[in-house]
């Protein structure tokens, strides 16, 4: 019966235009996120939760999925073993709501997507709340002149960047490039003294602030 009302509630919320919590936005996801996740498990992790227990359930290939935090505005779930997906809720209007969704693979070198939703899960692409997407280049320190970067940036075939949201009401995006876990110790070293471990963006409302 609890789930039913969830999920009466939440197809109430979409239709009258007021979900302004991100389980709503969590249950109503159309399988393109948590494809592997079905809707009735996804009730399921937040009834266990609501009731003070983080429970392990199978997705559609049979691998654990565990809802690992959440709150009204913010959700964090493990959907199998190499995969982690963080939802965020933004306020860019009064009336109108932002999701930002980060989705991480758990490889021996984490690598993560952001992408931006609108309330209805259609991906924006004319609005940015993060102008720029954060790049290697971005963590290189002012005094690094544009040849040591060229440089640097010629050593690596690819970049991983590994995001997530932090601070208190998960108002701080964290990107960290992890050359350290990429890199030899002796390849690392050439790095380290040009470059800031972490980028730090400050969220306010839907708009994202790198912090210098």
């Amino acid at each position: 019966m609890k789930r039913l009302f969830i999920t009466a509630m939440c197809l109430m919320a979409l239709l009258t235009g007021n979900s302004r919590t991100i389980r709503d936005f969590f249950a109503s996801e159309p399988d393109d996120i948590f494809m592997l996740v079905p809707h009735t498990a996804r009730l399921d992790m937040l009834d266990y939760y609501d009731s003070g227990q983080k429970v392990e359930m199978s997705n559609k290939l049979g691998d654990d999925t565990q809802l690992d935090s959440v709150d009204n505005s913010y959700l964090k779930l493990r959907t199998s073993e190499s995969r982690m997906v963080e939802l965020l809720m933004l306020q860019y209007t009064k009336r109108d709501t932002i999701i930002a969704v980060i989705e991480t693979v758990l490889t021996p070198v984490p690598d993560s997507q952001l992408r931006f939703f609108n309330s209805n899960w259609v991906e924006l692409s004319s609005i940015r709340p993060l102008k720029k997407m954060p790049t290697l280049d971005d963590f290189f320190l002012p005094s690094t002149n544009k040849a040591k970067r060229q440089e640097l940036l010629e050593k690596l075939p690819f970049t991983l960047l590994e995001m997530s949201f932090t601070g208190d009401g998960h108002n701080t995006l964290l990107v960290k490039h992890n050359l350290d876990k990429f890199l030899s110790k002796e390849e690392f070293a050439q790095f380290k003294p040009y470059m800031r471990p972490s980028l730090t963006y400050t969220i306010n409302g839907a708009k994202f602030t790198l912090s210098r």
